[in-house]
């Protein structure tokens, strides 16, 4: 019998809010300081600008803010996700990652607009209950690359 569970990184985004990622997108998360990142103007608020990575520029987003949360306070450092779809990379940025954790495909419940804000819905794929109480939202990372992306190239 094929197993339906998959290996998951799971983040906080704003206050207690959990979501979660597929882990093999994400091979690397970075520790990173404000004054590390070259902000670049005339770009939407959730765009914080641009990081030296592996010798190339990242983008990073603040993915809080792009969730339709509020903004990241910029005390200390948070951490960068670096995401890889279609060998391109995105960095989204969340104020704590609490690591990788392992969830069936079988228990996921599709997303409801009376549970979730219209912001988020466009990039939610669904959620996971957590010891029947706590909500772990699954998001798209395709969705996020593909609305960042547009943004940066406009």
């Amino acid at each position: 019998m094929q197993s339906t569970e998959e290996k998951f990184l799971q983040f906080q985004l704003e206050g207690e809010e959990l979501a979660l990622l597929p882990a093999a997108i994400a091979p690397e998360i970075r520790l990173v300081a404000a004054e590390e990142i070259l902000p670049v103007p005339h770009l939407p608020d959730w765009v914080l600008g641009i990081y030296q990575w592996r010798d190339e520029m990242l983008w990073l987003i603040d993915l809080s803010y792009l969730l339709g949360y509020a903004p990241l306070s910029w005390e200390g450092k948070h951490y960068a996700i670096v995401v890889e779809i279609e060998a391109r990379s995105l960095g989204l940025v969340v104020p704590k990652v609490h690591g990788i954790e392992e969830y069936d495909w079988q228990q996921l419940h599709d997303p409801s607009d009376e549970l979730f804000s219209p912001e988020l819905m466009p990039f939610l794929q669904g959620f996971f209950l957590k010891n029947d109480q706590e909500i772990l939202k699954l998001l798209m990372a395709k969705k996020i690359f593909l609305a960042c992306s547009q943004k940066l190239i406009e």
